[in-house]
């Protein structure tokens, strides 16, 4: 039986950000223990304007979960409800704050470990079906009911990440309220 991890965002300790424009909540480096991660989901409360860091080889997901938005390349406009914008970690983007300070979250995915890595809307498509997948997982904000392979309901806290990995699973997802919801699976 596959064990599925719960990391929930108050239990990770924040890593300020050297330039003091935010701090950061790692949520999962994958592998864990491996020197270099070849997945990374975190949770990133920005303070004030500034770029990101550049991550040759790495590909991208972000989104706003809380706040009023964010500017990127100076002409891109991020803000709750939007879609995931994925791109090149190399890029490192000018991030300007819209107005508040925002809480997001954050995919890196190492694209030279091979396989394939896709994260989704689990608010737009509610059931995902994996064989074989390296890692497996759930972010939810609001939390929710997990049914796994049509057997196991597992209840979701709120801000929280389920995953598991080396993994076949039929998963199901219902919501506890608006907030997004993201399926992160690496074959």
């Amino acid at each position: 039986m596959t064990e599925w991890q719960h990391v929930t965002f108050d239990d990770v300790a924040p890593t300020p950000w050297k330039n003091g424009g935010g701090e950061t909540r790692q949520l999962v480096a994958w592998p864990q223990g491996a020197d270099d991660w070849t997945l990374r989901v975190s949770i990133a409360d920005v303070t004030q304007d500034g770029p990101f860091s550049s991550f040759d080889g790495i590909r991208r997901w972000f989104t706003v979960l809380s706040g009023d938005g964010v500017r990127l390349f100076e002409d891109m406009d991020i803000c709750v409800g939007d879609k995931l914008y994925e791109f090149d970690g190399a890029l490192a983007p000018a991030c300007s704050l819209l107005g508040s300070a925002v809480r997001d979250f954050n995919v890196m995915y190492r694209e030279a470990d091979g396989g394939s890595m896709v994260v989704t809307n689990a608010k737009a498509t509610h059931s995902l079906y994996a064989m074989g997948a390296r890692f497996l997982g759930l972010f939810t904000v609001d939390g929710g009911e997990l049914m796994i392979n049509g057997l196991e309901s597992v209840r979701v806290s709120p801000m929280t990440l389920v995953w598991a990995q080396d993994t076949s699973a039929e998963l199901v997802f219902s919501s506890h309220g608006p907030g997004a919801a993201f399926w992160l699976h690496l074959e």
